[in-house]
């Protein structure tokens, strides 16, 4: 079992390896969400970028190309924010999410 931390919301929680983000945010009650975007998303296909998250610490496979061309603009003022989405829990992390 891998820990993952959110930060903001000070909670801490326990996946499997190669488990979801956003899923396991979402299985566990953890708002990645802002706004209107909590009904309003994606559902987990890295095209609406609402589910922006910041690894503070831990390892994630580098973006991918979903990230890469959703991120763009935001990059450039943030350049570790990534889509919880899109990564794959493969260590003990600390996320800080924008909610």
């Amino acid at each position: 079992m891998l820990t993952v931390h959110f930060e903001k919301q000070n909670r801490t929680i326990q996946v499997e390896p190669g488990t979801n983000l956003r899923e396991a945010a979402i299985a566990n009650k953890i708002g990645i969400y802002q706004h209107i975007f909590k009904i309003l998303n994606c559902r987990g296909r890295g095209l609406c970028s609402s589910c922006r998250v910041e690894i503070a610490s831990g390892n994630v496979a580098p973006r991918n190309e979903v990230e890469e061309n959703n991120l763009k603009k935001s990059l450039t003022i943030n350049p570790n924010l990534r889509l919880a989405c899109q990564i794959k829990v493969e260590d003990n992390l600390v996320v800080r999410s924008h909610v």
